[in-house]
């Protein structure tokens, strides 16, 4: 369903090994507007309903009546420019607002 790439993977576990991250997962959520798709993310527990889905040794969790929204997502993280620094970044073909669709 979501694709993270190696570099996105790597940031995510890397705050994994923090006490408050036992146990939980990487949630991902969208929330829609008028500019496109708003992309959510933070540790979370499983709720009932939820997709739980890995991938590059990541174990994420999504709301099942999102999981259309965010089917063929790619998650990266790089930098876009120098004054903004590393950040994860979001390819969703689903999102007809986005560049590149």
């Amino acid at each position: 369903m979501i694709t993270i790439n190696k570099e996105a993977a790597q940031e995510i576990k890397s705050h994994l090994v923090n006490p408050e991250n036992k146990d939980l997962k990487m949630r991902f959520a969208i929330e829609e507007g008028e500019g496109g798709f708003e992309y959510l993310m933070g540790f979370d527990e499983y709720q009932d309903g939820d997709v739980h889905l890995e991938s590059n040794g990541v174990e994420y969790l999504v709301y099942y009546k999102q999981k259309e929204l965010l089917k063929g997502t790619t998650v990266d993280f790089d930098e876009i420019n120098k004054e903004e620094g590393y950040q994860f970044i979001f390819t969703n073909p689903n999102d007809k607002n986005q560049e590149n669709n």
